[in-house]
């Protein structure tokens, strides 16, 4: 059997297998046992080394105590000599100081007597057991010196001179530790310290290493320790040298140990004998095994081989195997297998890339070559072609085509066919029988001598999306199952048609405006971020223009957002139509329209461009036949000088287009610094303004009107004031024009007329009558569907007379919403509440529709009083203001009257009512209380009597 048989089958499949299983079956059982024996043989060497060692640890022990004992019993002999004779007798006693290195007496107060030797070692009196040494016994200490710990052992005299004082004696380290020549063969020693500090050692690398003191607590525990010792592993066992009753000492861990390689060498013995018989098992169970594997696997081996070149792509190859048992049924299956793959393998392969282009992303038109090329390689046709809808013109259809060569892309007539049934359903057209509009794609089929072509629908949930072409020149050209594979690629090539769809509606939502098709947020972000990044780049400019419609709201309000709706469009239209063609024009949300002009060469273009764009939205929008007028208000930016970041930018330019709305609106200007301090203070303020909204921040002050006739009191403007707790009181221009953009105003009015109505009950209850109290009413809240449960509900909540309110309109917020506005005051005066034309003759003046105003006063602005008395045309204008409400029935009351010369006048043309600085200014409540109360009784008991009759 030859090396590379021998090879394979032990390197993978079935074979190599077998032949584990084989060699495990032999093995195992082995294995097992030569482990339980080792197992159980090392575990008997390992306690007969630890019996042995702890015998020769216990050995040595008892050996160390019978040493320390007679060296205690000489000790006591010198202490007999001393106290005789107050010396050591040499001449007799000469042998008894060999076991010392030095003796010295040593008393309470530390004076000390050395009588041998000369080593002296303060002892410390707290570590003697004094009654353990009156008793007659030695105590034995350990003294460290020098890094050395010595024995030292101490007993008491008891006579004469040297009576309670004590004797200390520091023994040799060699009568005590045996010397290694008496010790067992390869077995060292060492003693410790209870504490772990080693006392002596008969191996000095012993001595030197830490090992047994870092495990000396598992030694304790008659533990076999194995462990390192300068590169050899060794063996150690320990005994406890108790001596506490006789030495008053804690006891000494006596540890013996032994080469790991000399206590085992029975172990290794076994260990060396056991691989070559386990070796020899090995190779007669694989000689044995691999025999009977290489005569039964030779056909698993051929399938082996037919599999992977199937696996590889050669499904031509075939099995040859006449075994004529179960492996040549398997042979013949993996044939017919290869041939029903091969067959199927170029379709899969065609869905498969165009699954993979979908996931991709890729064009429709990339999908579609790739669909072609499939078909030509599929079907073996002449030609074939993708048929499409053109989404951008309908009578159109996009054709990509294939013929083997190179793709090719056109635009043809969209196929007219038969219009029958059966052009949703695959057929086959004879080309020589339709004319070009039914098949427009027929010169192409037949420049490449195609006679039929089939037609295959591309449908998705009943939509036609286009058509697969394949080009023939019979009328049955294809077998049945390449027909039904080419119908699953039309399938998959309307999944991708809709994919496509999909991703552009996508695309668009994310990125354009849904109303006006101009880019949304998201994409004038990219774009403006691109155009920074490119004027940074090159050194160029460009501006942002920030746009926002004037009073668009009030169209959307009262004409409802279709017809808003129309307007933006139309808006979107002339903004188009006025800017260059390299220019974004983008809606933000609203009636904020942002055009953003790269690569300029100053701020002309961009000023010219504004004033257009302004004159255009100016115009009359025409929504069903009514005309609405419109304007705007631009801010312009320039970058990157006016900001380094798109957000700063947009920042910017808002606060540009608020201050074009503050300056007059259907203006631009342009960003500055100072415009960017304004802006943030007004974002402060309107904060600011909210807060104070929601903390009863606001107050109300009291201007009294007069009867310029008697100057009588005839009732007062309720007028709101802010006293900003940083800024002190901020003008009413300022803060009004804030709550009017923001909407705040309506809660405002609300909380106006709530307060009102409260400190007017409060008058009302001390018998006080003011007269009418006068309350500013905006387009907002006239727009309001609550205003008027906003008038009435405080009215009848506190009891009040509806004749103690007075509200004041002004022409351009009816003006605004006329048949509206004009329904709501109707009701409002039909309930008892009096109304008055604030500020007449400044906004939109009509005799048309002036007679058809539910009001009872007209009030002349202020504007036209300052100049009386100047020349000015102003004098006749109030003239004719006065008579003209007098020719209406209404009275006529002037604001703002602040000399005499004013009221002078005023009262010789017959003006009504009065009020100004002239006569009294805004009043805090408790100061109008006490005005009011400092009028006439009986003149305020008849204006009562005037408003509730």
């Amino acid at each position: 059997m030859s090396s590379s048989v021998f090879s394979s089958t032990l390197t993978k499949g079935v074979g190599r297998r077998i032949f584990v299983l084989f060699l495990v079956a032999a093995l195992v059982p082995v294995l097992f046992t030569a482990f339980l024996a080792y197992s159980e043989i090392n575990r008997s060497i390992r306690q007969e080394v630890q019996s042995a060692l702890g015998t020769d640890a216990k050995a040595y022990g008892v050996d160390v105590l019978s040493r320390l004992t007679a060296a205690s019993d000489k000790a006591q002999q010198i202490v007999a000599s001393v106290e005789r004779s107050l010396a050591i007798e040499y001449e007799t006693d000469a042998y008894l100081v060999d076991d010392f290195e030095a003796i010295w007496i040593q008393d309470s107060n530390d004076v000390h007597l050395q009588l041998f030797g000369n080593f002296y070692k303060q002892i410390p009196l707290e570590r003697v057991d004094m009654g353990h040494l009156q008793g007659g016994g030695s105590q034995l200490m350990t003294v460290n010196v020098n890094g050395r710990h010595d024995l030292v052992m101490a007993r008491l005299v008891n006579d004469g001179e040297y009576s309670d004082k004590l004797i200390f004696f520091d023994l040799k380290s060699g009568p005590i530790w045996v010397p290694k020549a008496n010790l067992p063969y390869m077995t060292d020693f060492c003693v410790f310290a209870p504490t772990g500090e080693t006392l002596f050692c008969t191996d000095e690398r012993a001595a030197e290493s830490s090992l047994l003191a870092d495990h000396l607590d598992r030694v304790r525990q008659n533990e076999v320790f194995e462990g390192d010792i300068d590169g050899e592993m060794y063996i150690a066992a320990s005994w406890q040298l108790f001596m506490a009753s006789e030495f008053r000492h804690p006891a000494f861990d006596v540890v013996a140990l032994q080469p790991a390689s000399y206590a085992l060498r029975s172990g290794a013995d076994f260990g060396r004998v056991f691989p070559p018989a386990l070796a020899l098992v090995i190779v007669l169970v694989g000689f044995l095994s691999f025999n009977l594997i290489g005569r039964s696997l030779v056909p698993l081996r051929r399938l082996t081989v037919a599999a992977g070149e199937f696996a590889g792509g050669k499904l031509s190859s075939r099995v040859r195997m006449r075994t004529g048992d179960e492996f040549q049924d398997l042979g013949d299956a993996f044939n017919n297998m290869a041939e029903r793959l091969g067959k199927q393998i170029s379709t899969l392969k065609a869905m498969s890339d165009i699954d993979r282009m979908i996931l991709s992303g890729a064009t429709f038109e990339e999908v579609c070559e790739c669909v072609v090329g499939h078909l030509v390689e599929l079907t073996g046709c002449g030609a074939a072609a993708v048929i499409a809808k053109d989404a951008d013109a309908p009578r159109y259809a996009k054709m990509v085509s294939f013929a083997g060569q190179d793709y090719e892309h056109e635009r043809i007539a969209s196929p007219q066919e038969d219009g029958d049934d059966e052009s949703e359903d695959m057929h086959i057209l004879e080309l020589a029988q339709k004319d070009r509009d039914e098949a427009p794609y027929r010169d192409y089929f037949e420049a490449h001598g195609q006679t039929h072509v089939v037609v295959i629908p591309v449908i998705l949930n009943g939509d036609m999306k286009g058509r697969l072409l394949l080009g023939s020149e019979s009328q049955n050209p294809f077998p049945e199952y390449i027909v039904h594979r080419c119908v699953d690629i039309a399938g998959r090539l309307a999944v991708a048609s809709a994919s496509v769809e999909r991703e552009e509606e996508l695309y668009r939502q994310a990125h354009f405006d849904e109303l006006t098709g101009l880019p949304n947020r998201q994409l004038l972000m990219d774009r403006l971020e691109q155009h920074l990044v490119l004027a940074r780049r090159d050194g160029e400019f460009g501006a942002m223009l920030f746009l926002d419609l004037d009073r668009f709201k009030e169209i959307n309000d009262v004409y409802g957002h279709s017809v808003g709706d129309v307007v933006l469009v139309q808006a979107a239209e002339r903004i188009i139509s006025e800017v260059r063609g390299t220019d974004t024009v983008a809606r933000l949300g609203g009636d904020e329209f942002v055009v953003v002009m790269p690569r300029l060469a100053g701020e002309e273009p961009a000023r010219s461009t504004a004033a257009r764009l302004l004159t255009r939205l100016s115009e009359a929008f025409n929504v069903r036949g009514t005309d609405h007028f419109v304007s705007g208000s631009i801010g312009i930016v320039m970058f990157p000088e006016d900001g380094d970041s798109v957000e700063t930018l947009l920042k910017n330019a808002d606060s540009a287009m608020y201050r074009a709305k503050d300056a007059g609106r259907s203006r631009y200007e342009f960003f500055s610094a100072r415009l960017n301090a304004e802006s943030s203070r007004r974002i402060q303020l309107e904060r600011d303004l909210r807060r104070a909204c929601q903390e009863d921040g606001l107050d109300v002050r009291y201007q009294p009107q007069f009867n310029i006739l008697d100057n009588v009191i005839s009732g007062a403007e309720a007028l709101v004031r802010w006293p900003h707790p940083e800024h002190g009181d901020i003008p009413p221009s300022e803060f009004i024009a804030l709550a009017e953009d923001s909407a705040l105003v309506v809660e405002i009015g609300r909380w106006v007329i709530e307060r009102t109505c409260q400190n007017l009950r409060e008058m009302l209850d001390k018998r006080l009558h003011p007269g009418p109290m006068s309350i500013n009413v905006s387009a907002r809240q006239l727009r309001d569907e609550h205003f008027i449960k906003d008038v009435l509900e405080p009215l009848h909540r506190y009891d009040i007379h509806p004749g103690y309110m007075q509200l004041e309109i002004t022409e351009t917020t009816v003006a605004q919403n006329r048949d509206t506005a004009i329904g709501i005051l109707q009701s409002l005066r039909d309930s008892g509440v009096k109304v008055a034309m604030d500020d007449f003759g400044t906004g939109y003046s009509s005799l048309s529709y002036l007679q058809d105003l539910p009001f009872d006063l007209i009030k002349i602005d202020k504007s036209f009083v300052d100049k009386i008395a100047t020349g000015d045309r102003a004098e006749m204008i109030c003239r004719t203001i006065i008579t003209m409400a007098h020719e209406f029935g209404k009275q006529a009351i002037a604001e703002g009257v602040e000399t005499a010369e004013q009221a002078e006048f005023l009262k010789a043309h017959k003006c009504d009512f009065v009020q100004g600085h002239f006569y009294s200014e805004p009043l805090p409540h408790d100061e109008f209380l006490t005005f009011i109360e400092q009028q006439d009784f009986h003149t305020m008991r008849r204006k009562a009597l005037e408003i509730i009759s």
